[in-house]
């Protein structure tokens, strides 16, 4: 070791006792402030005047409780320990005046949590609660899994042995009136059978309605067209079950009741004033300027303008069909004209176009509108209709049954 690293670290210790030193010093130096400072407040307070006096609060007022540990505990009964010095700065009670509830927190203090539930508190300055109304009944909607109203048919459901799409335009060909409904693929939704767009599925339905403007279907026609469309089913290698046959006949018999009793059509006649008649080619144009088109059937079917959809019809007073022909060659003495509103969506708006169609072309034709009686119809007979129209049409709605629905028109066909 040089005389170089000797005289480093003597510098070092020399440092190091100065700083020792200094702190040392500094701390007896604050000590010994304290102490000092300590009798000379005492004096103050004991020498302040009556106006630094008067300015400070009583002793009682700020005099607190002496300082006590409370271990936490989970008894509850153990917080007066710590309740009570608070109670007495702020509401001046004694121990023994306050209750056990008073000492429970307050998910404690009442019976049951039902109670808590049923019964909350409230504040003294809310409103009371508004009562509740209770909601209006929502009606309950008959749901199937097939796409028609099963009260209202007896179906037959046909798949294929072999798992395979099948023909299905036989089986629609012989089941008559009824209305077939196919799914193109074994998960996809029900769609109406269309035989211009659709022939080879893979499961069809078929449904029969149990009554018509005909009547109801009697048993034996139920039994001769389950066997039909079982033979069918055999030859083309299909499997076929029915449904709904059980107490067909019986609802038969109501349906039938039912829509004989709804099944309401307004007729109106248009016939010429003085007595005497129009020329075909003449009605014939003012027909088709007011929306009607000739149909192969020989009846005027009027289109509506926004949907082009038929609302109405007018045929020959006489039941006799319109040919190009006789509209060419004949006259006209009379024209009878009918709505279905059970076969239309919206059939009161549909039933004030009917009326208004009709008086223009009363003006227009110089004739009167009359009914099947021969009364003349004016305002007050058609709001008397009309309302025949409503009465109807909300009780089929009440039924179960949307006019102008697949359905309706089944039924009503």
């Amino acid at each position: 070791m040089n005389s170089l690293q000797i005289g480093l670290i003597a510098i070092g210790a020399v440092v190091v006792a100065m700083l020792f030193l200094w702190h040392w010093w500094q701390s007896r130096r604050a000590d010994r402030s304290a102490m000092v400072a300590l009798p000379a407040q005492q004096d103050v307070a004991r020498a302040s005047p009556p106006a630094v006096a008067a300015l400070k609060p009583s002793v009682a007022s700020i005099a607190e409780p002496p300082y006590e540990r409370v271990e936490p505990t989970l008894d509850v009964r153990a917080a007066g320990g710590w309740v009570q010095p608070v109670t007495e700065q702020n509401t001046e009670m004694r121990t023994e005046e306050i209750s056990y509830d008073q000492l429970q927190p307050a998910h404690f203090a009442s019976a049951t949590f039902h109670e808590v539930i049923a019964e909350p508190a409230m504040s003294e300055h809310l409103p009371p609660p508004a009562p509740e109304v209770a909601p209006p009944p929502v009606p309950v909607k008959l749901r199937s899994e097939w796409p028609f109203d099963e009260r209202l048919h007896v179906h037959g459901s046909f798949v294929s042995l072999s798992g395979e799409p099948f023909d299905a335009v036989p089986f629609v060909a012989a089941a008559g009136r009824a209305v077939g409904w196919v799914r193109l693929f074994r998960q996809s939704p029900w769609e109406r059978y269309d035989p211009a767009q659709v022939s080879s599925v893979q499961q069809l339905v078929l449904a029969l309605p149990l009554a018509s403007r005909q009547g109801p279907i009697e048993a034996q026609d139920m039994d001769a067209w389950q066997f039909v469309l079982s033979e069918l089913s055999t030859a083309q290698g299909c499997e076929a079950r029915f449904h709904g046959f059980r107490d067909a006949p019986h609802r038969a018999a109501e349906l039938d009741g039912f829509l004989a009793a709804v099944d309401i059509m307004p007729d109106v006649y248009l016939i010429k004033k003085d007595g005497g008649h129009w020329t075909g080619t003449r009605l014939r144009g003012t027909l088709e300027a007011n929306g009607f088109r000739l149909q192969s059937d020989g009846r005027f079917a009027y289109h509506e303008i926004e949907s082009d959809a038929v609302i109405f019809h007018a045929v020959d007073g006489f039941e006799r069909p319109f040919t190009p022909e006789r509209l060419r060659t004949e006259a006209i003495t009379a024209l009878r004209f009918s709505i279905e509103p059970v076969r239309l969506t919206n059939p009161l708006l549909r039933y004030d176009s009917f009326r208004q169609s009709l008086r223009g072309l009363s003006k227009l034709l110089d004739a009167d509108l009359k009914s099947s009686e021969g009364e003349l119809l004016d305002d007050a007979k058609f709001s008397i209709m009309r309302d025949d129209v409503k009465t109807a049409m909300d009780a089929i709605v009440g039924a179960g049954i949307e006019p102008g629905s697949d359905t309706a028109r089944s039924l009503f066909g």
